[in-house]
């Protein structure tokens, strides 16, 4: 669908000056280098409620990839917690509060986040109502289990509030949806809400509402779903490279092992040379003890070794 068309009473400009979203990227990326100095930390819940029944409240905790995807976490961030007072650019207090999961496709993944219509077609964002850009990194990752959180969009560019929640490896979604969270409490509750009655088109057949949403103090870092090792792919200049760098490291510890050895060798060598001179002297004096002794026999000098009987 696209953006949003719907004039919110804070950007009429009869009311009050037209707000600059686009501004809020700018204040998202300040924070990120000053390591986001106004969040406790990266975690945020919904608390999701299946046919207003809210004694079973199922309570989901993410953990956001802050630093690795900044303008999708701050974006969910800011909607879990209404960061933002009054309304939207499409007309609709940015918060999660009250939206509904509208789409389950069985063993792949949950969709919800419309704040605006509720039925999968709408959505706002805190940079405005015509969404903001995928994130590279966010793209690379892989939807390779369950519990991760990414971007639900109609198109390339067209992130605005609504997400995806895995309940297992959906690979069709990889380099469409920005990955930029995954689950860190509740991950039993996918189970149930996976399992759940849905129409020909994926719509549960009862309510399912996220009640209340917020933010958890501390800072929690998930491993981030990256790409197994037999998806990298590596071009064949890349591994000769990657060959040709290993047989340098080779080549360079062989020549060091020598140098070592050589160095030894020089430090070595004032002993051996040591040891071979007291080796002359001690032959040496071996044999004038020999000679000294024949003589002694023949002018009949006194010495007990040389008194054979």
């Amino acid at each position: 669908p696209p953006a949003c068309t719907m004039v919110s009473a804070r950007s009429d400009p009869g009311l009050a000056v037209a707000i600059d979203w686009s501004a809020r990227k700018r204040e998202v990326l300040a924070e990120l280098n000053n390591n986001w100095p106004h969040h406790e930390g990266n975690q945020v819940y919904l608390d999701i409620v299946v046919g207003g029944r809210s004694e079973q409240t199922m309570r989901l905790v993410f953990a956001l990839f802050m630093h690795e995807v900044p303008l999708a976490a701050a974006n969910f961030y800011a909607l879990c917690t209404q960061r933002y007072e009054g309304l939207g650019e499409c007309g609709h207090p940015l918060t999660y509060r009250r939206s509904k999961l509208v789409r389950i496709v069985r063993g792949q993944f949950l969709q919800g986040g419309d704040i605006t219509h509720n039925t999968g077609g709408g959505g706002d964002s805190i940079y405005g109502g015509a969404g903001f850009e995928d994130e590279e990194f966010g793209l690379r990752l892989r939807h390779n289990a369950s519990g991760l959180l990414s971007m639900a969009n109609h198109g390339a560019d067209t992130n605005r509030s609504q997400f995806l929640i895995t309940t297992g490896p959906a690979p069709s979604l990889d380099g469409k949806h920005v990955v930029f969270g995954r689950i860190v409490s509740g991950a039993f509750h996918l189970q149930a809400l996976d399992a759940l009655p849905v129409d020909s088109r994926d719509v549960p057949a009862t309510s399912v509402v996220v009640t209340e949403c917020g933010a958890i103090p501390g800072w929690h870092r998930p491993p981030l779903p990256m790409p197994d090792a037999v998806q990298r792919e590596m071009s064949l200049p890349a591994l000769d490279e990657q060959a040709a760098s290993a047989r340098s490291a080779v080549a360079g510890a062989v020549q060091e092992a020598l140098q070592k050895r050589k160095a030894r060798s020089a430090d070595d060598e004032p002993a051996r040379e040591a040891t071979k001179k007291s080796k002359s002297m001690l032959e040496f004096s071996i044999a004038g003890f020999d000679e000294d002794d024949e003589s002694g026999d023949e002018s009949g000098d006194e010495s007990g070794d040389g008194d054979k009987g």
